[in-house]
């Protein structure tokens, strides 16, 4: 126990014992309890009178002049503490006494026992690992694959100490998540922190679960060895990974998880593999994508290049066609300028003879038309009717006959200077 926490309660309870306060039995034994409660003890003995009723009930005897205490253990811890107590055996309890009020009796109230000597502890340690090799705990049909690219990674182990920080510097750098449950890795006391670590965990989104403390003797590693512990781990959601340090007796614990290591370092590399090997195989990958490629490249650039031949062999054909082309084009426009040319000299030739030719043409119609003109007028019908001649007409024609009227028909007599209107009274062809 704590020696100065055991003063410094003593001085108390003397102090208490010292007051003049008159005190009642009840409350005397509540002091004394309490007094007593907050001083945890171990104690090493014999296992005597023991009997299981929902609770642990015994007697710790003393090997050397047979003093008992009397002790009590409630059935969850004697359940967890993973021993089979028999009378005769040799252990460790830890706990803290009291008083029984009802009877005045003291009691030890043990929280935890814990096998004593090499010997009981390889028995015991053997007795379980039968047990759970004849339920195949250790087939290896039932352990889950690790992995592939974990991410979310729990841990449980001391934040004290080498173990979390060789882990931590061997992980590689690949964003990993690191959950740390904080726990005693020694020790009987350890046994329910770790079973709570584990429960923990199952509720949470992790890929792996990490268990891991340094290397000890079969006694340091007495937690690993629990059966109720163990049993936790049995058809776990994800796959377990035990680093737990040993000489020559693997903890159960490390046979009944999906992998076993030896060293907090080693657990690393397992989890650092997959992404190793990713890396790895993008590496090698992207190499063989860039070779690849290379080739591909270094092909079409030999096809590019043949195109190339290809295309600048059509261009100089196009060329050489389009400067023969140009030169004929040349050529003909000279020969297109020329006859223009020639053309127009022509065309300004014959346009003078044309005009000429017009002008005479003119001169002729013109004289024509002035003979013409004098035929027309020495025909006028004016002239006709000055000469005293006249012009009779019927219904808007011209009379040419006498059959072309009758007798009472109006007609139209034109003169020189007027018109007449008469009556047919008679018609005659006679002269």
């Amino acid at each position: 126990m704590n020696q100065e926490k055991y003063d410094q309660e003593n001085n108390t309870f003397n102090k208490s014992c010292q007051s003049e306060t008159l005190l009642t039995v009840s409350e005397f034994l509540d002091i004394v309890n309490q007094s007593m409660s907050s001083v945890t003890f171990s104690i090493k003995g014999e296992i005597s009178s023991f009997s299981f009723r929902k609770h642990a009930y015994f007697s710790l005897k003393d090997n050397n002049d047979g003093s008992m205490v009397n002790c009590f253990m409630w059935g969850s811890d004697y359940n967890i503490c993973g021993v089979n107590v028999k009378e005769g055996l040799d252990v460790i309890i830890h706990g803290f006494p009291e008083v029984y009020k009802p009877t005045g009796r003291l009691t030890f109230r043990a929280s935890s026992i814990e096998l004593v000597g090499e010997g009981a502890l390889k028995k015991a340690y053997e007795e379980l690992k039968d047990k759970f090799l004849e339920e195949g705990l250790f087939d290896v049909e039932r352990k889950k694959p690790m992995p592939l690219l974990p991410i979310n990674i729990g841990v449980i182990t001391s934040k004290y100490g080498a173990v979390i920080n060789d882990l931590l510097t061997n992980l590689g750098t690949y964003g990993l998540k690191i959950s740390l449950f904080d726990s005693r890795v020694e020790g009987v006391l350890a046994i329910k922190e770790l079973k709570k670590a584990i429960d923990y965990f199952k509720n949470k989104p992790i890929d792996l679960l990490v268990i891991i403390r340094g290397g000890g003797s079969l006694e340091s590693l007495q937690p690993f060895n629990n059966e109720v512990l163990i049993r936790s781990l049995v058809d776990y959601s994800v796959p377990i990974i035990c680093g737990i340090g040993h000489d020559k007796d693997v903890p159960l614990i490390s046979l009944v998880s999906d992998l076993s290591v030896s060293t907090p370092t080693a657990v690393a590399r397992e989890i650092n593999k997959s992404w190793d090997k990713s890396i790895e195989n993008i590496q090698t990958t992207s190499t063989h994508i860039i070779d690849q490629f290379s080739l591909i490249l270094f092909n079409k650039s030999n096809i590019i290049d043949k195109n190339m031949n290809l295309i600048l062999t059509f261009y100089n054909n196009i060329r050489h066609y389009f400067d023969k082309l140009l030169a004929e084009t040349k050529k003909s426009i000279s020969i297109f300028e020329f006859s223009i040319n020639h053309t127009k000299t022509l065309l300004a030739k014959d346009i003078n003879i044309t005009f000429q030719y017009f002008e005479s043409f003119i001169d002729k119609v013109s004289f024509r038309i002035a003979s013409q003109e004098k035929e027309i007028f020495k025909n006028n019908p004016k002239s006709v009717l000055k000469k005293g001649y006249s012009v009779l007409t019927y219904n808007k024609k011209v009379v040419r006959s006498i059959k072309q009227v009758n007798k009472g028909n109006i007609l139209n007599v034109r003169v020189e200077d007027g018109n007449i209107l008469t009556s047919v009274i008679e018609e005659s062809n006679k002269e």
